[in-house]
């Protein structure tokens, strides 16, 4: 599916010239609750919306739940014609929509799907995505994240790749400094999990490579300095981590990530932070017996190795340094014992829910349940 998009403040327009051109007299408008205000995002929508019926969805928690996504389609008035979904927020409220648009004509919401039971037969309204976060690259990604229960599970579908993605980075300056942090920090992560993984193409290493260079550089003058031209670094370095993962998809770091979010409250970009420099130097050990890259395990070496000099570094232990490093700059902590996991339990409860052969299966090597309690002791 081809998708439009655009980067820029006056981004407002493209949109206004989309709904126009479309004939999109009525919206179903998914936000967050607070941030849609702060950003400016509601004021300047404002004018572009007025005359259109417009139903605003913002009742929902951060991390999409099956239950908020089924409590809303039930909620929405389904029979009244929407002509297109607009989000506008972070990678929660943009998944949401997704969400929706996915499980619009679902008989059983999101659990048929995940049951087994029913096919996944997205509804054709189309949808805008207008990212208030620079992080989570869901505006430029054909699936989702859902959780039921505490379990994360990833619905997919081509149809479900936002239409239009605008993405305006004055949007950004009003985030507080722990969720710019994060979120950027998620957007770094993802182009360095698609540059090493078992999928990549030369397509998505451009991208990754792209989305590397230019989070390195503009993500702690965007978080702490709120400077303009770091501010629009970063969001285009997020938008292209999430075209990278719309190739790849993401690696370990991400799927055990999920564990510290659900089971200890860690922000999804923080815990993928913490996690990154610690799969970096596992991954830099690969042998020929436990290389999962049909390249090889050198060639998976000299990845990781350009991984390193895109951060500037010489070798991948600075580079996991120089990771962590910016972690504290962030203000993001790095010691596990303060975010709860403080015991030999704690870990337990992450290798049981973080590990999974299926979503670790792309990273270059081999993720055994020892191999990740091992990795884990280290940040504690």
């Amino acid at each position: 599916m081809n998708q439009i998009s655009y980067i820029g403040d006056d981004g407002w327009s493209v949109i206004g010239e989309f709904l126009e051109d479309a004939k999109i007299r009525s919206v179903l408008l998914v936000t967050g609750r607070s941030a849609f205000s702060s950003s400016g995002a509601e004021a300047a929508l404002a004018g572009i919306l007025k005359g259109k019926r417009v139903r605003r969805v913002s009742d929902f928690e951060t991390n999409p739940k099956a239950d908020d996504v089924c409590r809303i389609l039930s909620s929405v008035g389904k029979d009244d014609a929407y002509d297109a979904i607009i989000a506008v927020g972070g990678g929660s409220v943009l998944d949401v929509a997704k969400l929706l648009k996915a499980f619009w004509s679902s008989a059983h919401p999101v659990v048929g799907y995940l049951d087994g039971h029913e096919d996944l037969e997205p509804n054709t309204i189309p949808l805008i995505a207008i990212p208030s976060t620079a992080g989570s690259g869901s505006e430029a990604t054909h699936f989702a994240v859902v959780y039921h229960g505490k379990e994360k599970f990833s619905v997919a579908h081509e149809a479900i790749l936002p239409n239009l993605a605008v993405i305006i980075p004055s949007l950004l300056a009003s985030l507080p400094q722990s969720v710019a942090a994060a979120s950027g920090m998620d957007a770094l992560c993802q182009g360095i999990e698609s540059y090493w993984s078992i999928y990549s193409t030369s397509e998505s290493q451009e991208l990754a490579k792209e989305a590397i260079s230019l989070a390195w550089k503009s993500l702690k003058r965007a978080v702490c300095d709120k400077d303009e031209r770091s501010l629009h670094g970063i969001a285009q370095a997020s938008y292209s981590a999430g075209r990278a993962i719309n190739l790849t998809k993401t690696t370990a770091p991400h799927a055990v990530s999920y564990a510290l979010t659900s089971f200890y409250g860690v922000q999804h970009g923080h815990a993928v932070g913490l996690l990154v420099p610690e799969f970096l130097e596992y991954n830099n050990e690969v042998s020929k017996g436990d290389c999962l890259d049909q390249r090889g395990h050198e060639w998976v070496k000299s990845q990781l190795l350009v991984i390193s000099e895109l951060l500037g570094c010489e070798n991948v232990s600075s580079a996991s340094q120089a990771i962590r490093d910016l972690l504290r700059e962030l203000g993001l902590e790095t010691d596990l014992t303060k975010l709860g996991i403080k015991t030999e339990a704690d870990i337990d409860i992450l290798v049981k829910n973080g590990f999974n052969p299926q979503r670790v299966n792309n990273n270059p090597r081999l993720v055994t349940e020892a191999g990740l309690r091992a990795l884990l002791g280290k940040l504690i």
